[in-house]
């Protein structure tokens, strides 16, 4: 076998394979429509009534009978707007007072002039709610 026989029956085999893989492509196929009219099959995950009886039980608990829901966040107004203290100085909402410092001084080091009244309101909001 020479070479030129070997290009021609390579030629012919790969013609062969994109013959075949043309053919059983199928041709061109409609893309699938969703049809949003339809009614929805599943199940809601949540029914009106199931909230109230999942609490049912911590209403009945001893210990919880008397919880009272604390507020971790310290909101100011600072030039008509609400803030809330801990998110200014980047830190998480009930944070301790060693911790809140830290960002404060480290906030007072990285800002400008401008924002420093701002940072210094925050930080205030924060001691005057521990106190």
């Amino acid at each position: 076998m020479n070479s030129q026989d070997f290009l021609t029956l390579n030629l012919v085999g790969a013609g062969a394979f994109i013959f075949w893989y043309l053919l059983s492509r199928g041709g061109s196929r409609r893309p699938t429509q969703l049809n949003m009219g339809a009614k929805d099959s599943a199940p809601p995950l949540i029914t009106a009534e199931e909230p109230s009886q999942a609490l049912e039980p911590l209403r009945r608990h001893p210990d919880l009978t008397q919880a009272q829901v604390k507020s971790l966040n310290v909101m100011f107004n600072y030039n008509g707007h609400t803030w809330d203290a801990y998110e200014v100085l980047g830190v998480p909402a009930g944070a301790s007072i060693k911790l809140v410092t830290e960002a404060y001084q480290v906030a007072l080091r990285r800002c400008d002039k401008e924002s420093m009244e701002f940072i210094e309101t925050a930080y205030r909001a924060i001691l005057n709610k521990g106190a």
